[in-house]
């Protein structure tokens, strides 16, 4: 019988998943107008793209160097006035700040270059000037003419920047707290403890995660397909 620290576990993930996927779609269709000009630039590409290569246990080492209570942030905060004991806690702290911070900086830059790629191959500036020229203000085409159509086409890559942030290990291994603790450091726990009682648990465990994924998967598969007939 699964107990109540597994359901704790896989709703902090679904919470964190959903978090940092909206914050980071939300603000990649902000800043993209901001942006753009230097996504078309080869040499500041490179910089938006650099990201995409840190593997997430480096970026949780880089966290823990940084947002620690005796990282870099906090060492600055020292040299600069602040008391020890007033600087934040973000690293394994109960609202989870350090972990999504970083799993956010895992995910913006991906999902800026996705929607910008959705930007070129929808001709969404034809659009706006049509929108435009029909009397819409540029906060009204930014919200009814390119959030829509930008967040359908980028809906697949989006589901599966969820998933991944859903099972991610890594980081909140490193970061997060161990209870409740995102559902693969839940799993992993009850594997790895001398409880022989909790093997079992931990077998039921990635049974119904991993059924719940592909009910996920599923339903996302049948929108799509009513969208599209």
């Amino acid at each position: 019988m699964l107990d109540g620290g597994f359901w704790r576990s896989l709703l902090l993930s679904g919470l964190m998943a959903f978090a940092v996927t909206a914050l980071s779609a939300g603000l990649a269709l902000r800043l993209l107008p901001v942006l753009l000009p230097w996504l078309d630039r080869k040499s500041w590409r490179f910089v938006f793209y650099l990201p995409l290569a840190v593997p997430p246990l480096i970026a949780g080492v880089l966290s823990l160097q940084w947002l620690g209570n005796s990282g870099m942030l906090a060492r600055l905060a020292v040299a600069m006035g602040l008391s020890e004991n007033n600087f934040p806690v973000l690293i394994n702290d109960p609202a989870q700040i350090g972990l999504g911070f970083t799993l956010f900086m895992l995910t913006f830059p991906f999902t800026l270059l996705v929607i910008r790629n959705h930007h070129e191959g929808a001709r969404l500036t034809q659009l706006s000037d049509l929108a435009a020229t029909l009397g819409a203000s540029p906060a009204q085409i930014r919200r009814k003419v390119q959030a829509p159509i930008l967040l359908r086409r980028a809906a697949p890559t989006l589901f599966l920047s969820a998933v991944f942030l859903f099972g991610a290990f890594e980081a909140p291994m490193l970061l997060g707290r161990q209870y409740p603790a995102m559902i693969s450091v839940y799993i992993n726990q009850k594997f790895s403890r001398f409880n022989l009682d909790d093997v079992p648990l931990a077998y039921a465990a990635t049974v119904v995660y991993a059924l719940l994924l592909l009910a996920a998967l599923a339903f996302f598969l049948h929108r799509k397909k009513q969208e599209e007939s």
